[in-house]
């Protein structure tokens, strides 16, 4: 059914720059509108369950990043495979399927009242999609995959011990584990591609279907950092045979674990690697790139509505004329569903495991060894 909404979704017109800009300067004048359309409602409680109104603010927040990006890249196939996942993790949590349509009305009128004219005909037309492709992402959100990752099966033992003692919160039996475990570069390696991926992805899958809090998702992915730290003390002090890299989460995005492995991989394969970890502004990135005028910066992004923080960010380290010979990856889940965006925001490549991390970077290199 995913592949059919695309389809679908896919023959909408095309909306032209001067329309996303108009939405881009209305969306805060719209944020409130919707907030306080649906926060006046008399049947609020209903539509978003027993939750505080910070929860559905926040969504409606998140809501126009994740348009905005939607429109000036024209992903309709990043809008189909987004909106079912919203609809899941916000129903497990008690919201109506009924607040869906309920907002996206809300949207269309606000975008009327404060982004008035000719030129936005086109993101209406988006709106009257998923308002009547509602009863389709109701039956979606069932599945598992609309982002197009699942998840991974459990192939070895370790995969099962290590999932277990995260989801019991037992960071000194994850310890114990590793230090049996992980002894080479490989087996760390074959550990953060294989078991920490898949622990997490079960920790997330829970997290969505309101099996786990966020409290206890919050403590199994401390308990990795503690873990990759811990892992990282060991493994320390490879030759440096390559060039400088920067690695950082996107503004905003607070989901580092996914960089620190690239970066621990990529000092591993003898980067000179600066990792920077969660939520870095763009203009201390850029002083840190002046600064260390690096070979490479990797960024990465988990979730979708940091999109258009990436793509901000990847804009402002291209206009930087020194910055100009300056290779770009681009990672994260929030690229999984649509690799190509990787580069239609500006990056050299987009990596989906660490494998591939590393092969593409170190070609990079080699390609501007060859150089004269």
């Amino acid at each position: 059914m995913i592949n059919h909404c695309i389809a679908e979704i896919s023959r909408l017109d095309s909306i032209p720059p001067q329309s996303s800009d108009l939405y881009a300067a209305a969306m805060e004048r719209m944020i409130d509108q919707v907030n306080s359309e649906l926060g006046g409602r008399a049947d609020l409680q209903k539509l978003i369950g027993h939750n505080p109104l910070q929860m559905m603010e926040m969504n409606h927040l998140h809501h126009a990043q994740f348009m905005l990006t939607v429109f000036r890249l024209n992903a309709y196939d990043l809008l189909a495979r987004t909106v079912p996942w919203v609809y899941r993790a916000y129903h497990a949590r008690g919201f109506s399927y009924d607040y869906f349509p309920v907002e996206l009305r809300a949207w269309k009128k606000a975008l009327l009242d404060n982004a008035a004219g000719a030129e936005i005909w086109q993101i209406h037309a988006v709106y009257d999609w998923m308002i009547s492709h509602h009863q389709e992402m109701i039956e979606l959100s069932g599945s598992g995959d609309t982002l197009g990752f699942s998840l991974p099966d459990e192939t070895d033992e370790m995969q099962q011990i290590f999932t277990a003692l995260l989801l019991h919160g037992d960071h000194k039996g994850c310890l114990k584990l590793v230090e049996q475990s992980v002894t080479t570069p490989d087996e760390l390696r074959h550990f953060y591609e294989h078991v920490v991926k898949h622990a997490l992805y079960t920790v997330g899958s829970l997290w969505e279907r309101n099996e786990i809090s966020v409290a206890e998702e919050h403590l199994a992915t401390a308990i990795v950092a503690r873990v990759t730290s811990h892992l990282y003390g060991r493994f320390v002090g490879t030759p440096q045979t390559r060039g400088r890299a920067v690695v950082s989460a996107a503004p905003n995005e607070y989901h580092e674990v996914g960089a620190r492995m690239v970066a621990d991989m990529l000092e591993l394969d003898g980067w000179d690697v600066t990792y920077l970890g969660a939520n870095i502004p763009v203009e201390e990135l850029l002083k840190l790139l002046r600064q260390k005028q690096p070979f490479l910066l990797a960024l990465s992004v988990a979730t979708a509505f940091n999109l258009e923080n990436a793509r901000d960010t990847i804009a402002a380290v291209r206009g930087v004329p020194e910055f100009s010979t300056m290779r770009i990856l681009a990672g994260g889940l929030a690229f999984s569903s649509v690799p190509r965006l990787g580069r239609e925001f500006g990056a050299d490549g987009y990596a989906a495991t660490l494998a591939d991390a590393i092969l593409l970077c170190d070609g990079w290199w080699l390609e501007g060894l060859a150089k004269p």
